[in-house]
Formats: structure tokens, C-alpha cells, sequence
């Protein structure tokens, strides 16, 4: 039998829900290095969010950074030269006025041996970085908003804040190494966040459907707490949640790795790492964060928590205390055996039953005899043979004239019909 077939059945169990405060601890690390990182360094917004001019050549010989930033002068707020082939050189500066962009322009065509048409050039107002953060904000908030009415309605409230948490702390993650990482977050950085918090909320609903199944039969007088039903789902789960992470994860790192890298495309590496670090938070979440979450806060409840001290101190007494056996009724005196007693039960008398006499036995032949002597030997045998073997049977009692009678139904007969007998 595999692992997960051990697992889903419980032979096989990991405590999960009973390490919460180690998975907890993890967490909370990981979350607050992520918000020290959101303030120093900060996030590095791209132009399509803070508005600004791009630049962007290919050089026809090598060129550094320090010869870019001379060129350019204190417009230049990052500069860039990339190592992929072909060497792209990119400057990133504020909004500029066009007569600023055209001086630029021409000399980084000077430097870099191309024409001024060599040298592209996108150039955003801030107008329009601020109106795709706003969206990107209201986009996250309608979502998070879908998500506690749909986890509401279909379990429970309670799930629907523990999804938000998890949600959350994928969300804080991501944008902490993303910080760290000092990617460029870009329009694409936005669409795969909003895609992994999906995905983690896929995965999230799965382990709590199962949840919802094992402690559903959960009674007063269950051998089982919430935290234990709890963890025989997470235990069920957790092997098809591993499959369907290591599954997109694959793929993701393929783009990371062969899009980004391979074929400079920087768009798919925004995209690349943001997947990547999302679905892998995800499936940490919706395993050591959110089932812990709620079994912590479920067992508060009255009913749970009654529940869960009967478990104890049933474990402590040992087993075999909750059912003792009851003890035998004592017998009164004169009463007759016991009626578990084993073997037949002899056949009542009395009432006018008769007890059926047993078969007699056929007379074993002897040698003929004359006709007269015969006669008279076979009446004396057979008289002294009913005798010996027919048992004293108790005669039953004639009734009494005045005596009543009643019917095999048990209801009392008519005047008349004692009339008539008389």
C-alpha cells in the first residue's frame, strides 16, 4: 500500500494541526522580513505605475554604465545594460518634457553608433500610472470581497476569514521577495498576483471541503475532537495538494528560467518569479496555515471545547471507561433459574395442555406359540410394557360447573352461551 493510501485512510498520520505554533512561528518570520523589505528597499514600480520615460537600444559596440549616465546626464534614474545577447542598453528617467526626450535620444544614438530611430522610446504620463494602481487595488479588494461571500455561503464564516489570512500572508510573501529581489513590478507583476491568490484559494476551498466532511458527524459523544478530524483532512489532502503544486510549478519555472533568461524577455520574468513565489506560498498556506486556523478557532466554541474534554479524559482513564458493563439483577428468594439459563425450556402444564406421550416401542417378535397360549402372552406383554414406559401424566381437572371459561381471544363468553352449555 502506498503512502497516500496509508495516509488517507490514517494509518499513516502527521500531526499538522498539532504543530500550529512551529508552522505559526514560520510564518510570522517570513511575514515580517517581507514588511521590513516593503519599507527598505521598497518595491521598485515600474513606469506603467509611478509614469516616466523608457529608452531602450541595442549597441553596436560595447558600451558601460558609467559612459550611459554621462551621456544622459541627472535625467537618468536607472540605467541598465543587460548581458543577454544581444546586449540591450535601457535608461529609465522621470517625466521629461518631449524637448528633454529628444536631446536623450539623440545621444544615446550618438554613443551606442545608431541612428535616433534606433532608439526606442515610451514615454507614460503619471496620470496614467496612478489610474492603473488604483484599478490594481480595486481589482484586489472586489476579490477578496467574492471570496468571503462564496467561502461564507458555501461553509462557513469562520473558513471564509481563515482564506483571507491565507491569502494574505501569499500576498505579503510575494511582495516581500519581489522587494527583495528588486524586480520591476510592472502590469504583469499585478496579473500574477491576482492568478496565484486564485490558485491559493483553489486550494485552500479543497483541504476545507474535506475538513467540513470529516467533522460534519462530529457529536457530543464522538471519540474524535475537531482538531483531530481536522488533521486526518489535512492528511487526505496533502498529497493531492503536493501533486498539483509540484505540477504548476514545473511549468512556471520553465518560463522563469527559459523566458527570462534564455530569451531576455523581461515581461515573462516579472510574470515568471511572481507565479513561482505565489504557488508555492499558496500550498504552504492552505496546509500549515489555514486548517490550524480553524481548528484553533473552532475549538473555542462551547461545543468543541466540551467535546475535546470528554476526549481527554476518556484517553486518561484509559480504555474501556465510557461502557461499563452492567451488573446481573440479583436473584429473590423463591424465584425460580434464571431465564438466560442454556437448553430447551420445559413444556408448561396444567390448563387443560396435554403433554404428548412418546412413541411406544415396537414388541420384539418371539417364536410362534400355540393359538391359545399366544393370545394370552401377547395381551400380558403389551400391557406390562404401556405400563412401564407411558409416564404418570397429571389428569387434567374437569371444570367446575360454576367455573368461567374464556375464548382462545381471551374475551369472555355470552349468558347465553353458558345457558346452552348447562
Amino acid at each position: 500500500m502506498s503512502l497516500a493510501s496509508r495516509m488517507y485512510h490514517g494509518e499513516t498520520s502527521y500531526d499538522f494541526i498539532g504543530r500550529r505554533r512551529l508552522w505559526f512561528s514560520i510564518s510570522g518570520l517570513l511575514v515580517l522580513i517581507s514588511l521590513a523589505s516593503l519599507v527598505v528597499p521598497g518595491l521598485n514600480f515600474g513606469i506603467d505605475f509611478k509614469g516616466g520615460a523608457v529608452f531602450r537600444v541595442q549597441p553596436t559596440h560595447t558600451v558601460t554604465e558609467a559612459q550611459v549616465r554621462r551621456a544622459v546626464g541627472s535625467a537618468a534614474e536607472v540605467v541598465q545594460v543587460t548581458e543577454s545577447n544581444p546586449v540591450q542598453v535601457i535608461v529609465q528617467t522621470e517625466e521629461l518634457p518631449s524637448a528633454e526626450v529628444a536631446r536623450i535620444r539623440t545621444e544615446l544614438a550618438q554613443l551606442t553608433g545608431v541612428e535616433r530611430n534606433g532608439v526606442s522610446t515610451e514615454a507614460i504620463g503619471s496620470k496614467w500610472g496612478s489610474t492603473v494602481s488604483r484599478k490594481a487595488v480595486v481589482g484586489l479588494l472586489v476579490f477578496l470581497v467574492a471570496v468571503t461571500l462564496y467561502v461564507s455561503l458555501r461553509m462557513e464564516f469562520k473558513m471564509a476569514v481563515a482564506a483571507l489570512v491565507a491569502l494574505l500572508h501569499d500576498l505579503i510573501i510575494t511582495c516581500g521577495i519581489y522587494a527583495l529581489a528588486r524586480f520591476e513590478v510592472t502590469p504583469a507583476t499585478v496579473i500574477a498576483v491576482l492568478t496565484i491568490l486564485g490558485y491559493s484559494l483553489y486550494d485552500t476551498v479543497v483541504v476545507f471541503d474535506k475538513v467540513r466532511e470529516n467533522t460534519g458527524s462530529l457529536t457530543a459523544m464522538s471519540r474524535t475532537t475537531y482538531s483531530q478530524a481536522t488533521n486526518l483532512a489535512v492528511n487526505q489532502t496533502i498529497m493531492r495538494s503536493l501533486n498539483t503544486s509540484l505540477a504548476s510549478l514545473l511549468p512556471i519555472l520553465g518560463l522563469l528560467l527559459v523566458g527570462s533568461y534564455l530569451l531576455g524577455a523581461e515581461t515573462l520574468k516579472d510574470l515568471g518569479l511572481a507565479l513561482f513565489v505565489g504557488v508555492a506560498a499558496g500550498a504552504y498556506s492552505s496546509i500549515f496555515i489555514a486548517p490550524p486556523l480553524v481548528a484553533m478557532w473552532k475549538e473555542k466554541e462551547p461545543r468543541y471545547a466540551q467535546l475535546r474534554a470528554r476526549v481527554e479524559r476518556l484517553a486518561a482513564q484509559g480504555p474501556g471507561t465510557e461502557r461499563p458493563e452492567r451488573p446481573e439483577r440479583p436473584v429473590r428468594a423463591g424465584a425460580g433459574p434464571a431465564r438466560r439459563a442454556t437448553g430447551p425450556a420445559p413444556a408448561r402444564e396444567g390448563r387443560g395442555r396435554r403433554t404428548p406421550a412418546p412413541p411406544e416401542p415396537e414388541p420384539e417378535t418371539e417364536p410362534e406359540l400355540a393359538p391359545d397360549e399366544e393370545d394370552l402372552e401377547e395381551a400380558a406383554e403389551t400391557e406390562s410394557a404401556v405400563v412401564a414406559q407411558t409416564p404418570a401424566r397429571r389428569q387434567p381437572q374437569k371444570p367446575r360447573p360454576n367455573q368461567q371459561r374464556r375464548k382462545p381471544s381471551g374475551r369472555q363468553q355470552s349468558r347465553p352461551a353458558k345457558r346452552r352449555r348447562r
